[in-house]
């Protein structure tokens, strides 16, 4: 797989996903390009990357005839195609919210169902994403990697013989960047069961950036605990309103809440620094203050032979002059000094010979 570095694995920069789904499904088709723009502009003033839509027909989705499914609500039963039917957005829709993006600075995205979906939505995306039941579609994988744009992958519900599988198909076909999205496809999911230690596992065992799906009610803790464990992309359903009617609204984050997690998901970001360990610039003041090294704890005359617990310690020198490190320990004890040195001044290797 491709090594160049890609927009969504930019090394101190979480990519944030908003997830607005079928969320801005809400009544009449005038109706639901006014609530689709406000989640836009919702998630570029919270400071999001994308904004993410899905794009589907009812009928390459489900079987005819597919069955009725309950409602997290537990009492409210719909048939899954109507269901996918009422929530299908129309293709014409796609230019107007992708340019409202570009107005907005932020990067529109859109989750395609099928082959015809993908085509729709090629011109106005800059990243594909593939949803974690799609991830064995293999007519829709062979099309997104012939387009060469990076491609996020959700990986709900699915083992590492199903992942392999999929990355070695984009391999032979040649795609883009591939990303990888560690996800529990349970609406909603509870915090227990997010699983988030397989970030790093997935980072390891495919070499790829690795980022999370959240399907969790709580803003803050999946996300920031991603980030925590490597995860280079976050993504997030949201809704202006968790009351409305419709399967992904009651689990999503309000806007308030995703600028939250987002301010979250920065400073987190900031606090990453490098992968080296070394002594920083601010450390270095306290570093020559507090940390231990050789230092007298009496007057010594020259000759005196230098002891350890009788004429000096280890200690912390504070604003005295600093003496030798103390794993220099066994290289000044038993020496003798070469001159005097006050109670409280440093010992230098060199104040003292054999």
């Amino acid at each position: 797989m491709k090594n160049e570095l890609c927009i969504f694995d930019k090394k101190n920069h979480t990519f944030v996903i908003a997830e607005a789904g079928s969320n801005w499904k809400i009544g009449t088709y005038q109706e639901d390009l006014k609530m689709a723009k406000k989640l836009i502009v919702a998630a570029a003033e919270a400071g999001a990357d994308a904004v993410k839509f899905q794009t589907f027909r009812a009928n390459t989705v489900y079987a005819h005839n597919a069955g009725k499914v309950t409602l997290h609500d537990k009492k409210t039963v719909v048939d899954i195609n109507e269901l996918f039917e009422n929530l299908s957005m129309k293709y014409e829709m796609i230019e107007k919210l992708a340019k409202l993006c570009k107005e907005n600075n932020i990067m529109f995205m859109s989750t395609p169902f099928s082959i015809e979906d993908a085509k729709k939505i090629e011109p106005y995306v800059k990243i594909h994403k593939i949803a974690s039941f799609e991830i064995n579609h293999i007519k829709l994988l062979e099309y997104l990697a012939s387009t060469k744009k990076p491609i996020l992958i959700s990986t709900g519900a699915s083992n590492y013989e199903e992942i392999d599988f999929m990355i070695d198909f984009m391999e032979k076909n040649n795609s883009g960047k591939i990303g990888l999205l560690q996800c529990t496809s349970n609406y909603p999911c509870d915090i227990e069961k997010l699983n988030l230690s397989t970030i790093p596992t997935l980072k390891n065992r495919y070499n790829l950036p690795i980022g999370f799906s959240d399907h969790s009610i709580d803003p803050i803790v999946g996300p920031i605990t991603a980030v925590g464990f490597g995860a280079r992309v976050i993504e997030k359903h949201f809704t202006m309103d968790k009351t409305l009617s419709g399967p992904d609204h009651f689990f999503a984050v309000n806007p308030d809440e995703l600028k939250m997690m987002i301010s979250m998901i920065r400073n987190s970001d900031k606090s990453k620094g490098s992968n080296i360990k070394k002594i920083l610039e601010e450390e270095k003041e306290l570093r020559k203050f507090a940390t231990r090294s050789i230092q007298a704890i009496k007057d010594i005359k020259k000759g005196d032979i230098l002891e350890e617990s009788k004429n000096f310690s280890i200690l912390r020198p504070g604003k005295q002059k600093r003496g030798a490190e103390a794993r220099a320990l066994n290289e000044i004890e038993g020496k003798l000094a070469i001159h005097e040195i006050k109670m409280g001044e440093g010992i230098l290797l060199e104040d003292c010979s054999d």
